[in-house]
């Protein structure tokens, strides 16, 4: 499988008040371009909104982090809030995807922190994004795997336990609070956040599937069966 690209509480002050974008979760567009299911599935989700705006996705590059193969027919970008609920509802969802069509599908992970509802969540974000840079692309899906496994439906993460999650993925501790303290990740997480809501998203989680120049819309935490209705048809 391919995979890419003490005082952490401190950070959280930081980076939310760098992240703050006043209403943006909660328009709606009206559309006619392709979507699935009900975008009510998620946090902030209105459904059927933004879809015209799909194709705004910023294209998949060496810095995402990709889970599956890179050379897959199907990619999975997902705009997830580590925080919401919905989020780690899918989270597995999609991990069972990419290692059931075993090279076909891929998915790429991006940061759509919602901190009107989740205060947090940059802080976490950004975490992903350090662990990532120390360790690589296994270190980044190591821990993000971590943080929603141990947050689950209740979708609230312990920002003490995130040094010793760290340890797990392989990273050096001190460089990861260090990296953590400086926010370091901070403009790259917002540059995610940014791209969600230009795309579409009006919550969590928001994914767009792409396949060559083909762009769908899958608002919400959708059911396995919901997602191989629009990926097979891509693979035919």
């Amino acid at each position: 499988m391919n995979y890419k690209k003490g005082n952490v509480a401190i950070a959280a002050s930081i980076v939310v008040a760098g992240l703050i974008v006043a209403g943006a979760v909660m328009f709606t567009n009206n559309s006619s371009a392709p979507t699935v299911g009900n975008g009510g599935s998620g946090e902030g989700q209105a459904a059927g909104s933004g879809d015209s705006k799909v194709a705004n996705v910023r294209p998949v590059d060496d810095s995402d982090w990709v889970y599956g193969s890179r050379d897959a027919e199907v990619t999975i970008v997902e705009y997830s809030d580590t925080e919401c609920p919905f989020c780690s509802r899918v989270h597995p969802t999609l991990k069972q995807i990419v290692d059931e069509y075993d090279g076909k599908v891929n998915w790429v992970y991006r940061h759509f922190p919602l901190i009107q509802l989740h205060p947090i969540a940059p802080t976490v974000a950004n975490a992903t994004e350090c662990v990532g840079s120390l360790g690589g692309n296994d270190a980044f899906w190591t821990f993000t795997n971590k943080v929603f496994e141990q947050a689950g439906a209740n979708g609230k993460t312990d920002l003490s336990a995130l040094p010793n999650y760290a340890q797990e993925a392989g990273v050096n501790v001190d460089e990861f609070n260090t990296c953590v303290e400086d926010s370091r990740f901070s403009k790259e997480v917002q540059e995610d956040y940014e791209n969600a809501v230009a795309s579409g998203g009006t919550g969590t989680p928001y994914s767009i599937v792409i396949s060559g120049d083909q762009t769908i819309a899958v608002p919400g935490a959708q059911p396995i069966a919901n997602w191989k209705a629009v990926i097979d048809p891509l693979l035919e």
